[in-house]
């Protein structure tokens, strides 16, 4: 990890830590030491169990497009991700390109195909979400929080706008040309020389890699069996997910409705989408905290239940990922295929 990420880092811990002593450290530390165990471990546990309705959504979509590949690959390439996005600031688009390449690697398939199948992984998740916002949107509305509905509906705004672009795109392979070309020129712009050096890299991409995995893309789209099981996935893991936060507020004495959690999440997702330290560090549970209380949750609880939360779905899966990711790239290459066939 370089000095430019640590900094990133550690500004967001002291937002943490700033936070922390906002809602008043010590009852924030009491509420923490008296954390149900057994409600905790459940939380801990629904974790991997989201995770494992992802990668199997993942793997039936390979399975659309005839690729096989064992649950422990693909669990590991998503974990391989899962790390890389954490580090990342942003729409945590790194992790997706890292976990092509690890399966490519693994199992020998081209990258083109797995990455169709990567990308209609995003879009299988796009149904619970939108059906999440719908909630979120209305529940606030319900509630009579004006400013928080607003909020919410500038956010669905924003999300379903980036998803209907990269759906686009997507769907579409003059326009997906049309905006490699566009980034070409932008980079010639920043630097000419590089540019020109990897001419011959973007007009490959333009005129293989792109038709291939647009007929890959399509391939995955028209099989409605293996569509429909994703989608099953999808909304599974978005159910472990509330399940999780919701014993994680269980574990400390204060439980909360889903439609509490499914608010905070949207505002996370969209919030993470556009932070710019890497995994939203600090800042997503400043955000989901803020919420919890603008909700009616007391601030020492809400606090406590976010951070409890977050250790859980992101500094221990990230402290993880990191020996995961070691031990990969210090292990021999069994299969470096990944060129387009």
């Amino acid at each position: 990890m370089d000095w430019k990420k640590i900094v990133f880092f550690a500004f967001g811990l002291m937002i943490l830590g700033g936070l922390i002593q906002w809602a008043g450290a010590k009852g924030v530390a009491d509420i923490l030491k008296t954390t149900n165990p057994v409600h905790f471990t459940i939380a801990v546990l629904l974790y991997p169990a989201a995770l494992a309705a992802g990668a199997l959504r993942w793997r039936t979509l390979l399975k659309a497009l005839g690729i096989e590949a064992s649950f422990s690959k693909v669990m590991k390439s998503s974990l391989i991700g899962i790390f890389f996005n954490n580090i990342s600031p942003g729409a945590k688009g790194l992790g997706e390109f890292i976990k092509v390449y690890d399966l490519s690697k693994e199992i020998g398939e081209p990258y083109g195909a797995i990455t169709a199948s990567v990308m209609m992984d995003r879009i299988m998740d796009l149904f619970p979400i939108v059906f999440m916002m719908a909630v979120a949107t209305i529940y606030t509305y319900s509630l009579g929080e004006t400013a928080l509905t607003i909020f919410t509906l500038i956010l669905d705004v924003i999300m379903l706008a980036f998803s209907a672009f990269i759906i686009s795109l997507l769907m579409n392979e003059k326009k997906s040309v049309s905006t490699l070309w566009k980034i070409f020129h932008l980079y010639q712009r920043i630097s000419p020389g590089g540019a020109e050096k990897r001419r011959k890299s973007f007009e490959n991409i333009a005129n293989e890699t792109i038709p291939l995995f647009e007929r890959d893309f399509n391939r995955i789209a028209e099989s409605k069996i293996y569509s429909l099981i994703a989608i099953g996935y999808s909304f599974l893991y978005w159910l472990l997910t509330i399940a999780r936060y919701y014993f994680v507020f269980l574990a400390i004495h204060y439980p909360i409705s889903p439609q509490d959690i499914t608010v905070v999440l949207v505002v996370g997702m969209v919030v993470g989408m556009f932070a710019i330290i890497p995994g939203g560090a600090g800042i997503i549970e400043a955000a989901n905290s803020a919420v919890f209380i603008v909700l009616g949750i007391n601030p020492d609880q809400a606090v406590a239940g976010t951070i409890l939360e977050r250790l859980i779905s992101y500094w221990a899966p990230t402290l993880i990922g990191s020996f995961i990711v070691g031990e990969s790239a210090s292990s021999p290459n069994v299969n470096e295929s990944g060129d387009e066939s």
